[in-house]
């Protein structure tokens, strides 16, 4: 038991950079269905997967919850980090890692002990709404009516503030409005061609600065909007339907270098590493070399397929790492390759798993290769 946990610890972090399954435990919870519940009164003393129509957590997910639905509904106690995505989202609960959320009508009514990561046409931070660190997020309207401790960065066309911010305020917005109830601690500073509106009652504690928006043609930001969108849509799909291929053709390799990397992760990690250091000064070596040019040529060749299926081949594994008890190798792959694929798309984040899946793919293709190609030598002697 012990070593699974320290499996799943290491493969997490890298691969997710804390923030997926930093802190759990060996098993993990995926309820999949129309209507997903965790009950009141019930409790999951795991990572929690969710994925259907309308999701209902008034329960306690002792837990990370990773989830996406038409509805999500998060009324209970979350005793980590929430991810989801869905139409509407309500966080009435207590939740006491960070939000990251994704819809189209997103409302914070409950407790956040970090911070929120909100992107959604709609953001409401309703009264008794708390965010106990920085409020990040992007939206048509955002109206915050509870509280942040701290910071909130947005960019939106219609901000209201009629709570209490602790710190600054900064964004690009084209209407800001504070209340008659609204408070913030520290600086204002924002990007738009129109002044802030402060009601009476409503304070500013520090000082507040306007940048004039340059103005853009609608067209220009409406096709720069559709070229970031289409190329996330075409780019998730066809590094998916990539990873789907390889489950297709070499599913009994697939599974031959997961399960190399599940009983021993320092390996792999070290094995990936020392390639990625060692064989691009070698391609480097025969590519300036007369003799080698056509050798360097093909092992660039081949180093660049690995780099591609590298990524496929580190979310196999952690499609492994999941469901532990699935058979199916399709959609052991769909889990783990659409968690990975993702996450490239958040900041940062986003970099240090593309690099961590590098290292993981990398390793599992060279430790595989190397284990074929020492069969034949074995057969021969």
């Amino acid at each position: 038991m012990k070593r699974v946990k320290l499996i799943i610890l290491s493969f997490g972090v890298l691969i997710l950079c804390v923030v997926a399954f930093a802190g759990v435990t060996s098993a993990q919870s995926v309820k999949t269905g129309d209507v997903v519940t965790v009950a009141a009164g019930e409790k999951v003393d795991s990572l929690l997967f969710a994925s259907g129509s309308n999701i209902d957590i008034a329960g306690t997910v002792n837990g990370d919850v990773f989830c996406a639905g038409q509805t999500v509904t998060i009324s209970g106690t979350v005793r980590g980090d929430v991810f989801c995505a869905g139409q509407t989202i309500n966080v009435s609960g207590k939740v006491e890692g960070s939000v990251r959320l994704a819809g189209q009508a997103v409302t914070l009514g409950g407790t956040i002990g970090g911070s929120a990561t909100v992107a959604s046409q709609t953001l409401l931070l309703e009264k008794n709404g708390f965010v106990q660190r920085d409020l990040v997020g992007g939206a048509q309207t955002a109206t915050l009516n509870g509280t942040v401790s701290r910071d909130v960065a947005i960019g939106a066309t219609n901000v209201t503030i009629n709570g209490q911010v602790g710190r600054n305020v900064q964004g690009e917005v084209e209407a800001l409005t504070v209340g008659s109830t609204g408070q913030v601690g520290g600086d204002v500073s924002y990007t738009s061609n129109t002044g802030a509106i402060v009601n009476p009652g409503g304070t500013i504690a520090g000082t507040v600065t306007r940048t004039p928006l340059k103005q853009q043609p609608k067209s220009s930001s409406f096709a720069l909007f559709e070229l970031t969108f289409f190329s996330f849509i075409y780019m998730f799909v066809t590094l998916l339907i990539l990873a789907l291929a390889l489950v297709l053709f070499v599913p009994s390799t697939l599974h031959e270098a997961a399960s190399a990397t599940l009983r021993s992760p320092g390996h792999i990690v070290l094995t990936g590493l020392v390639g990625v250091i060692v064989i691009p000064i070698l391609i480097f070596g025969l590519l300036i070399s007369f003799i080698g040019l056509p050798l360097g040529i093909l092992v660039l060749l081949l180093w660049l397929v690995i780099l591609i299926i590298s990524g496929p081949f580190a979310g196999y594994t952690l499609g492994r790492v999941i469901l532990k008890t699935e058979k199916n190798p399709f959609f052991i792959m769909l889990l783990g390759s659409s968690l990975l694929l993702v996450s490239y798309f958040i900041p940062i984040i986003g970099f240090l798993t593309a690099l961590a899946a590098y290292l993981f793919g990398t390793g599992m293709i060279l430790n595989t290769a190397r284990h074929h190609m020492a069969r034949p030598v074995k057969k021969a002697f």
